[in-house]
């Protein structure tokens, strides 16, 4: 229990610590290379490598099934669960392109059909691939209206940059291990305790991934750039939908289960058409919003255990 606790402690410690050193790296980088908040959000806090290895790996362990349950998986949370309770403690104003929007839109519609059949073949992840490579780089262009402001002493970006560059290391790879420890530590407490199986899945699982993904949104939002919060989740659908099931169908094309078809695809697309008309027409995004895709995401809880059962 003591060492569970610890581990849990020092975890906690780690995203912070992470998210405030990704934070101050992201913005740095931003201003030193001329591009805005937004994009290094998208590019570098939306690019989710901890989702393609594990998606890749049960791939290649011929599981494509859980590959692909891993895509959608990691979907439906960081739409409802993790920008959920961000906006539950931090609202968040608008300050994006409304480019993002539409290329969630097109890396969902791209998600679809590919897996219209069923079936994702190693053609349609070649194309699934060129589809993220070409979002993010007319995310770049459409973003440059709101490229932040240089920084005045240009003799000093090199170092600079590569002090910002180190900051943006940092802070991944701690918002990484942080939430590893976070998910040691429950699991110890979970194991010490009359719990259920069933909610070290469902719970303390996640509850890592919770952490890592709602610390990349809180911190940015809480210092005034929501931009950058609201940039990962731009960045990872897209990152998910295009580029990991695209790589994951190089490596083994993945099969549908009927229920991913039924009902996972579905909620799906609906989380991604309802996430990106808020973020394409809104100003502000409130608790209310918050409270709406934390009670989504608490349904398809309750429906898989349904399923399930």
């Amino acid at each position: 229990m003591i060492v569970g606790g610890l581990l849990v402690i020092a975890g906690l410690a780690a995203v912070v610590w992470g998210a405030e050193r990704f934070t101050d790296g992201a913005l740095g980088t931003a201003r030193r290379l001329g591009v805005s908040a937004f994009w290094i959000g998208a590019a570098v806090s939306g690019f989710e490598p901890e989702n393609l290895v594990t998606g890749v790996a049960a791939a290649a362990s011929a599981l494509p099934q859980i590959a692909l349950g891993t895509v959608i998986g990691s979907a439906v949370f960081l739409l409802t669960g993790a920008l959920g309770l961000s906006l539950a403690i931090v609202p968040m104003a608008v300050t994006i392109p409304r480019a993002g929007a539409v290329a969630m839109g097109l890396a969902l519609g791209a998600f679809g059909v590919a897996l219209a059949d069923g079936r994702v073949s190693r053609l349609e992840g070649v194309v699934l691939v060129a589809a993220a490579v070409a979002l993010m780089g007319w995310l770049h262009r459409r973003s440059r209206a709101f490229t932040a402001a240089e920084n005045d002493d240009d003799d000093d970006a090199p170092p600079r940059l590569r002090r910002e560059l180190v900051l943006l290391a940092l802070g991944l790879v701690a918002l990484i291990a942080g939430a590893e420890l976070v998910v040691r530590g429950a699991r110890a407490l979970v194991a010490t305790s009359p719990l259920s199986e069933t909610f070290l899945g469902m719970v303390v699982i996640g509850l890592g991934e919770s952490v890592e993904e709602t610390a990349r949104m809180i911190v940015p939002a809480r210092r005034g750039h929501p931009d950058l919060a609201l940039g990962n989740v731009v960045g990872t659908v897209v990152v998910l939908l295009a580029l990991n099931l695209g790589v994951i169908a190089l490596v083994a094309p993945p099969v549908a289960d009927p229920r991913v078809l039924a009902f996972h695809s579905p909620f799906l697309a609906a989380c991604v058409v309802g996430v990106a008309a808020a973020l394409g027409f809104a100003r502000r995004l409130g608790r209310g919003v918050g409270v709406v895709l934390l009670a989504a995401y608490a349904a398809y809880l309750a429906v898989n255990v349904a399923m399930l059962g």
